[in-house]
């Protein structure tokens, strides 16, 4: 069986949002913190993490620094920790988007 979630936001959103460090404390982990370097790469992890809760159906039930999106060496998306699962990011003009696929 295959669960799918999609989720977009502005990145602008999140530029205002990342200046407040109860945000930033809330959301990131310190490995997300040190790949992005910028706003539209912080977008993109946040709509991933809202993307996998949309897969999952239960709704955002923990706090989003207790899912990690990583990237690997090719710079490709993936949940840590979470084998069952596709990410993909992207992002254009003042959008990000992200799509998980889980599968059983």
């Amino acid at each position: 069986m295959f669960k799918i979630g999609t989720d977009i936001i502005r990145i602008s959103r999140i530029e205002k949002s990342i200046a407040r460090n109860s945000f930033i404390a809330s959301v990131f982990t310190e490995k997300e913190l040190e790949y992005a370097k910028k706003a539209e790469t912080l977008a993109g992890i946040f709509a991933a993490k809202e993307a996998y809760f949309k897969a999952l159906g239960t709704g955002i039930n923990s706090r989003l620094n207790r899912i990690e999106i990583l990237h690997g060496s090719s710079g490709k998306p993936y949940l840590n920790g979470v084998e069952n699962a596709d990410v993909s990011i992207s992002h254009d003009g003042d959008f990000a988007v992200a799509t998980v696929i889980l599968w059983e």
